[in-house]
């Protein structure tokens, strides 16, 4: 039988479900906005972009009670905070009637930045029970991420006239220096996996993809023949296969 008593039993349920706290909040501010409505020269459109919030909220709370469960920031935290932001945002476009033709960059900037924090050595619960070697490819996700941040930043910063990054590359297809640097991830990775005495294997299978995206920057920054992809493509694809038999290693992540 439980020790506490039936008031502490409700106060920990009302701690657990935030969910329903923020929906209590979303109510007041309605009301308070319908108030504002009735009587004065208020109006406030799309006020049903409140309820999107409440995910958004409810994702910030939880990561603040695990930040000040835990005493520390970890990949747990950023997880919970970065649920809220995609809610956040699509519900600040519809409060300020942005412009999504000139604001879908943020929804490129958003899983970029997502993405690259992922590829960061945060330690994670999970790591005691994944092969060493999957661990060396977090330089994937971390120059992917960042290859997408900057486009987002770079699309974002054209569309609202703020500045204009491609002035400063010196031809047409400017597109190709984001997949160029995507392309370091495998570099980093199969370095990563020398120093970690991996299989050779696995290190070309990294250094081979990376050439094959490589590749691919460089036929779009020079405007050379996409046809060259026909012949590395092939190749590539045999790799990763060799790599997938070899297998990435039974030898787990730290304890």
């Amino acid at each position: 039988m439980s020790s506490q008593t039936p008031l502490q039993e409700e106060k920990k349920r009302n701690r657990s479900d935030p969910g329903s706290a923020w929906f209590g909040l979303v109510l007041i501010v309605l009301g308070i906005i319908f108030f504002a409505q009735q009587f004065g020269n208020f109006e406030f459109t799309n006020w049903w972009a409140v309820f999107i919030l409440i995910p958004a909220f409810s994702a910030f709370a939880s990561s603040f009670r695990m930040w000040q469960r835990d005493g520390r920031f970890h990949f747990g935290v950023w997880s919970a905070f970065y649920g809220g932001l995609f809610p956040l945002m699509v519900a600040l476009m519809f409060f300020f009637n942005l412009d999504w033709g000139e604001y879908w960059p943020v929804f490129v900037i958003l899983p970029g930045f997502g993405t690259m924090i992922s590829g960061l050595p945060f330690p994670r619960p999970e790591d005691v029970k994944v092969p060493t070697a999957l661990l060396r490819h977090r330089p994937w996700p971390f120059f992917i991420g960042l290859s997408a941040l900057l486009l987002g930043i770079t699309f974002l910063g054209r569309n609202l006239d703020l500045f204009d990054a491609t002035s400063l590359v010196p031809f047409d297809n400017w597109w190709g220096v984001f997949i160029l640097i995507a392309a370091l991830g495998g570099l980093f990775s199969g370095l990563l996996l020398i120093i970690g005495r991996h299989s050779w294997i696995l290190v070309v299978v990294n250094l081979a993809a990376a050439a094959a995206v490589g590749l691919a920057g460089l036929i779009a920054v020079l405007e050379l023949d996409w046809g060259l992809m026909d012949y590395v493509t092939p190749v590539v694809l045999i790799l990763i296969g060799l790599g997938v038999l070899v297998g990435f290693g039974n030898r787990k992540g730290p304890e």
